[in-house]
C-alpha cells in the first residue's frame, strides 16, 4: 500500500518526508496565520478550499479508533490517518496533542462522543483543540466544520435503496469531502452510484472488514480508502 509522497497535498495539510503531516496557511480575512501544528486553528471566519475535493487520507488505509486501548495502538501504527470513535471534553484534548505530536491526521466522528452535543458549539471546542476535521451522519454538524476551515466526512448506511438515494439528496444540498460508506462490501456499488452524479466524489468504505484480501479487492473496486477498527490490519 502506498502512503502519500512528499509535500503532495492532504486536504488542508501538507506531508514532508522529514517533517511529516503539517498544517499550511489558511487565509482568515484580511490577515493570514500559519498553524503551528495538524490542525492548529482560531475561532473566526476561516474558510476551506474545498473547490477540487481534495484528498483527505494519508494512505488506503484508515485506523478507526473506538477505545483508549485502540488509540494507542493506533499512535504506534504505521496508518496515519485516524478516526475517533471515542472520547469526552476532558479526554479529547490530551489525545488529540498527542495524536499530532504523532504526526497523525485526526478526524473525529462527532456522533460517538460523550458530553459534547452536534452543534457548533462541540464542533468549535474539537477545532480549538486540533482536530483536522468532523465525521458525521448529520450534515448541519458538517456545515458548521466546513465554515471553520475543517475537512468533512459524511457517513451513511447503505442498508437499502432508499438510504443510497437519502445519501445523494443529502449530497445535492452539501458537498464533504468525502463519504464513508457502510458497510464496506457494498461501498463500491454505492459510490459508482453516487459518483454518476458527482464524478469527482472521495468515496471511503467502512465496517465489517476482516482481512487484507477484502481491502485490496474494494481498493481494486474503486473505493479512495477503508476504514477499519482491526488493529491487526493497522500494521499492513
Amino acid at each position: 500500500m502506498s502512503v502519500l509522497s512528499a509535500k503532495q497535498s492532504v486536504g488542508l495539510f501538507g506531508y514532508d518526508d522529514n517533517k511529516g503531516i503539517m498544517a499550511i496557511q489558511v487565509k482568515f480575512g484580511p490577515k493570514e496565520s500559519k498553524p503551528s501544528r495538524p490542525g492548529a486553528y482560531s475561532v473566526g471566519n476561516a474558510k476551506a478550499d474545498l473547490s477540487d475535493s481534495p484528498k483527505l487520507m494519508t494512505g488506503p488505509l484508515i485506523a478507526s479508533v473506538n477505545s483508549l486501548e485502540a488509540f494507542e495502538t493506533a499512535l504506534l501504527a504505521p496508518t496515519r490517518c485516524l478516526f475517533i470513535l471515542t472520547g469526552n471534553p476532558l479526554t479529547l484534548p490530551n489525545l488529540l496533542q498527542r495524536a499530532n505530536d504523532h504526526g497523525k491526521l485526526c478526524m473525529v466522528n462527532i456522533d460517538f462522543l460523550d458530553g459534547l452535543s452536534r452543534d457548533r458549539f462541540a464542533v468549535e471546542f474539537l477545532a480549538a483543540n486540533g482536530v483536522a476535521g468532523i465525521v458525521s451522519t448529520r450534515s448541519e454538524a458538517l456545515k458548521f466544520a466546513q465554515g471553520l476551515g475543517l475537512m468533512t466526512v459524511l457517513r451513511t448506511f447503505a442498508i437499502d435503496t432508499a438510504a443510497v438515494m437519502a445519501a445523494k439528496k443529502s449530497l445535492a444540498q452539501f458537498r464533504p469531502n468525502a463519504i464513508e460508506v457502510l458497510p464496506a462490501m457494498v461501498a463500491p456499488r454505492v459510490g459508482k452510484c453516487l459518483r454518476e452524479t458527482y464524478s469527482d466524489l472521495t468515496t471511503i468504505g467502512g465496517g465489517l472488514i476482516e482481512n487484507l484480501k477484502e481491502i485490496e479487492e474494494l481498493l481494486a473496486a474503486g473505493i479512495h480508502a477503508v476504514t477499519t477498527s482491526n488493529s491487526r490490519l493497522w500494521l499492513i
